[in-house]
């Protein structure tokens, strides 16, 4: 007989057994992988757009994240209950390996400029990129002369757009938390509830709290994450269920599917997949956490290849970049962003 209190999300949900880790990979590479067909020129030929134009590689990825971050922030609030810990884990986990990326990007541009090092790096644009795009609140995606012949010339680091948005939301997050509304989990679960329909009807309000509205449906995925932590007592995980929502993204019309439906479905089955003991993979665990490396890092890197090698097709692209990426990925992971993170423990 099934236990159904043992596939509640909340009980697979604890420990460190999961595929967190190995989807946040996947969705990095799934970034990496659509941009080698958009920073080519072949984005039309990408082929989940192909089946479906409501879809991409790149989105997809990204959404992904935005799921796994609301579920996971909103745990480590729970878990901790004070804003040291928790401001002090976000900023470990977001800027050590960001401030690389913004000196990684800077180095990988200024060699493809015209411009003289000495000029490039006094021009005013590159200390305005330099200071806008390290502290996360707002992007900078252009550098003086940067990848000027490029099919898509002058964007130095266009993947960096998602984390001002995220961390607006860690923001709101900690907020809440501060005056006890996360504590309070049907009140906290009332907001989101709240949010979320505000968000589907007018989302013009994102502009009140400094978020673009192009980016509701990250938005939507990430509350809708927070909601899938604080329900995860009620919440079973179940892999057909997870297959039913998988085939009623793809038939659900996108003027239906497309809001609160596509966030709980999708939610869904990126958690299902996340903590089901049927499909993890805990070797993967045993690795090193390179998503968010190859994330900060591949833009640039793919601006350069291509810089480089005009006629590539964006498979070689691909298959070019990714093993360039692992090892710049492990690097900083094992080098700096392991390492700083070890600091979290003396903020609690």
């Amino acid at each position: 007989m099934i236990n159904l209190r043992s596939q509640m999300l909340g009980v697979l949900a604890r420990g460190r057994s999961n595929n967190i880790q190995l989807l946040r990979f996947v969705a990095a590479s799934f970034v990496v992988f659509f941009h080698c067909f958009a920073l080519t020129n072949h984005w039309t030929d990408e082929p989940l757009w192909r089946m479906n134009h409501d879809w991409n590689f790149g989105a997809l990825g990204v959404q992904i994240f935005f799921v796994i971050s609301g579920f996971l922030v909103t745990k480590s609030w729970q878990q901790h209950s004070r804003l040291l810990p928790f401001a002090s884990a976000r900023v470990l986990r977001i800027y050590p390996a960001l401030i690389l990326a913004v000196v990684f990007t800077v180095v990988l541009a200024g060699a493809s400029s015209s411009l003289a090092w000495p000029a490039f790096l006094t021009d005013p644009m590159t200390r305005d990129f330099a200071w806008h795009t390290a502290s996360a609140w707002s992007l900078r995606d252009e550098l003086p002369g940067a990848f000027a012949a490029n099919p898509y010339p002058r964007s130095v680091n266009g993947s960096l757009w998602t984390l001002p948005v995220e961390l607006r939301l860690y923001v709101y997050i900690g907020l809440a938390g501060a005056v006890a509304l996360v504590a309070r989990r049907w009140f906290f679960a009332t907001a989101i509830v709240f949010a979320i329909v505000v968000t589907l009807l007018s989302p013009e309000w994102l502009q009140a709290v400094s978020i673009d509205i192009g980016s509701r449906s990250c938005v939507l995925l990430f509350v809708v994450g927070s909601l899938a932590w604080l329900v995860r007592d009620w919440l079973p995980v179940s892999l057909p269920l997870a297959l039913v929502a998988v085939i009623a993204l793809f038939v659900i019309p996108a003027d239906i599917g497309r809001g609160i439906l596509f966030g709980a479905l999708f939610s869904y089955t990126v958690l299902a997949v996340a903590f089901h003991p049927r499909v993890q993979l805990p070797a993967f665990n045993r690795l090193g956490d390179y998503s968010y490396g190859i994330y900060v890092y591949a833009f640039p890197l793919q601006q350069t290849l291509i810089e480089r090698n005009s006629g590539w097709s964006p498979a070689t692209l691909f298959l070019t970049v990714m093993p360039l990426l692992v090892a710049v990925a492990m690097m900083s992971w094992h080098g700096v962003e392991k390492p700083l993170l070890g600091l979290k423990a003396r903020f609690r």
